[in-house]
Formats: structure tokens, sequence, C-alpha cells
């Protein structure tokens, strides 16, 4: 029987997509079909996740990070209740990330900044956060989810500014094909001279070198998986150019740490939640202890306990409310 070769498909190739879905109740339509632009191979090669000198898709993947710290369980329904999960969230992505961790974290950085006047901040023991923020943002996995994430942004976030095309596009179409395209300009003696120039002239240092030869991987890995490592061996056998390390796994794709003061509005409406004692009613001729931010102080007890955050104190969190402050003239 004659052998059948079975055609090499792109794993990123997906089905007909008229939408793009954000997750926020907005949708894009997509690029190419929208607009019925001609894909190139030099729109290919200009695509790229800078603008000015912002990483749109790193931004994009921490705004996606900061949403799947506020759906965590152990903090969404205290402090987030209103916001609501991206969907383009998967449990794959986060595999062996401490989510629960770094989202307690956080919540209890914003607390221990916003300066309450019933002390909750002063239930953070900030020796301890401090530990447990760099446990994180210095762990394999925070890499590895930002590789994750990055690399499932990239293909619709970056596009080309003129004719609205992505990179998902080109996936699309022939992934492997449009990879293998992109592979032989870098085997012309015009793309060699160009980087030869800008090196010689001091334009481009070779951290720099090294840094665009990286995103070009990191391109291609997208196209085609498995035409990255032939690339970096073709890369690294020009010898008129410096030799390449790989870092496309090794990268920290997520930048540092997240700001915690993106909470604090969250936070502090629930440190101000006021509560009273269920068999007591606000009505009541008598007066009466009203608390605040008992959910908060519930919080940090066991989660701040659990982590090693919470040190022994408690808040200041119970105020006396009179019958003739209650009062009102009709």
């Amino acid at each position: 029987m004659a052998s059948m070769e079975v055609p090499r498909m792109s794993p990123f190739r997906t089905v007909t997509r008229p939408y793009e879905d954000y997750g926020n109740g907005t949708k894009r339509k997509c690029s190419i079909r929208g607009t019925g632009q001609k894909l190139t191979l030099d729109i290919l090669q200009h695509m790229t996740p800078i603008r000015g000198e912002t990483d749109i898709v790193k931004e994009a993947a921490r705004d996606l990070l900061l949403n799947c710290i506020q759906i965590d369980p152990s903090v969404h329904h205290v402090f987030f209740p209103d916001v609501v999960k991206d969907k383009r969230i998967t449990n794959e992505e986060r595999r062996g990330f401490p989510i629960e961790k770094l989202a307690v974290a956080m919540v209890t950085e914003a607390i221990s900044k916003c300066n309450d006047k019933y002390k909750f901040h002063c239930m953070i023991d900030k020796d301890e956060l401090h530990h447990t923020l760099v446990d994180v943002y210095e762990s394999i996995h925070w890499k590895k989810l930002g590789f994750c994430l990055y690399t499932k942004l990239y293909p619709t976030v970056v596009y080309d500014i003129k004719s609205k095309i992505t990179l998902q596009d080109y996936i699309d179409d022939d992934g492997p094909g449009w990879a293998e395209k992109l592979i032989e300009t870098l085997t012309k003696p015009s793309w060699v001279k160009y980087w030869m120039k800008k090196i010689v002239h001091g334009q481009v240092t070779v951290e720099e070198y090294n840094t665009e030869m990286n995103g070009l991987l990191l391109k291609l890995h997208l196209l085609d998986p498995q035409s990255v490592i032939p690339t970096f061996y073709l890369l690294n056998n020009i010898r008129a150019l410096p030799s390449c390390n790989l870092e496309l796994t090794t990268k920290n794709y997520l930048g540092g740490h997240l700001d915690s003061c993106i909470l604090m509005k969250q936070v502090k409406q629930a440190v101000c939640k006021e509560s009273c004692p269920l068999n007591v009613s606000k009505l009541s001729l008598d007066d009466i202890d009203l608390y605040y931010g008992i959910e908060v102080e519930e919080f940090i007890l066991s989660y701040g306990r659990v982590y090693g955050i919470w040190n022994g104190k408690k808040p200041d969190n119970k105020v006396k409310s009179y019958f003739r402050d209650r009062c009102c003239l009709m």
C-alpha cells in the first residue's frame, strides 16, 4: 500500500470566527474578513506588540490576570462581587499557578495601604506580606503563566494599524506556510546586511538584537511551533551576526509586581460596609453597636492566618450608634 503523507496543520488553526470576543461585553469584527485586506509578508514582518514604549500584549495579559484575581473565590464575594469572569480565561493557563495566594496577598496589601480609621491596616504583617508576594513574583509559575497568557493574547491583540490585520489572520490562513516564508527572508543577504549595518553603526546593541530575534521566534512559535528550533540554529549559524540566546520560555512576559492600588476603591468600600446585630433594628429607640468591615475582618482572620499575613491584632471597628444621632425631624 502506498504511503499517504498527512499534511501538517498548525495547532493554532481555528474555525471561521466572524467576531473576536473580548470578554467584557465588547466584540471586534475579525480584521481580514471585515476589511478584505490582503495578507502580505511585509505586514507580517512589521507586526509588533510594541506601541510607542508599551508592550500592548503584556498590558493585556496583566489586565487578564487582574480579572483572574478578582474572580478568585477567596476575594470575589467580599471585595469584587460585581466583577464578571473574562471569557478568555481557562483553567488550562492557570494550572499550577497559586492564584489564591496572589489574590489574598494583593488584597491584603491594598488593606495595609488604605490607612482606614477602623485599624484594619494594622492587622497586616507587612514583612510576611512582602515575603509572600516575592515568593509568587519570583517563582517559575509567574514566568510560566506569563508565557501562557502572552501567547494566548498575542494573535488577536497584535495587529497592523493601517489594515487592521491581526496575527490570527495569518494563523487561520496558513500558519506553517507563512512561517516558512518568514524564515526564507533570514537566508537573504539583504536581511543579514540590514542587521550588520545597524549593529556596526551602534543603532542596535547586541542585547537589543537578541530581543528582536526572540520576538521573531515567538511569532514563529505562534505560526508554527515546529519551526522555532530549526530557525534558532539557523540564526546562530549566521557568522556575520551575534549569537542568540533562546529566551522563549524563560522571559518574564508579565513584568514586575502588580499594583494593589488598583484594588483600593473596592477594598475601602468593603472596609466601610456597615453592619448591625441581626436581632437589632436601626429603628430601635436604644443605643446600638454598629460594626464596620465584618467580612473584611473574617477574610483576614481566615485567609490571612493561612498565609501567615495576619499579625494577631484585631480591628477597632465597633462604633456606638446613639438614638439621638439617628433621629431626624420629618
